[in-house]
């Protein structure tokens, strides 16, 4: 029961990640509405101008982002594994990256705080 109540945390990365979708999405929302109303002031249709304020917003958001990040991460995967540091999950290449100082058991397998 104990174990079930435990959650996952986000690293620093995944963290800034949300922030900057976040970020992206109420600023396309702006401009979507700016170049709506703009477009309907200029007696554009309706219609038109609603399928072009779609067409930025879709636009707006960066495909490659995710792609771009999860390059860098198994970059970063290659360099440890060159240094015979072995991890399972991209994301805490990034961790280890924030890290300070890390604790291994005399197998060199990192410990859990137990």
């Amino acid at each position: 029961s104990e174990l079930s109540s435990v959650t996952a945390r986000k690293s620093p990365l995944q963290l800034r990640m949300d922030e900057l979708g976040q970020k992206l999405a109420a600023l396309s929302t702006v401009a979507i509405v700016c170049i709506a109303i703009l477009g309907w002031c200029m007696g554009r249709p309706f219609l038109e101008t609603v399928t072009v304020a779609v067409s930025l917003a879709v636009a707006a958001i960066p495909e490659g982002l995710p792609i771009c990040v999860t390059v860098t991460l198994a970059l970063g995967v290659l360099r440890m594994a060159r240094e015979k540091a072995i991890v399972k999950k991209l994301p805490v290449v990034e961790s280890l990256g924030c890290a300070t100082a890390i604790c291994s058991d005399k197998t060199g397998t990192l410990t859990q705080n137990e």
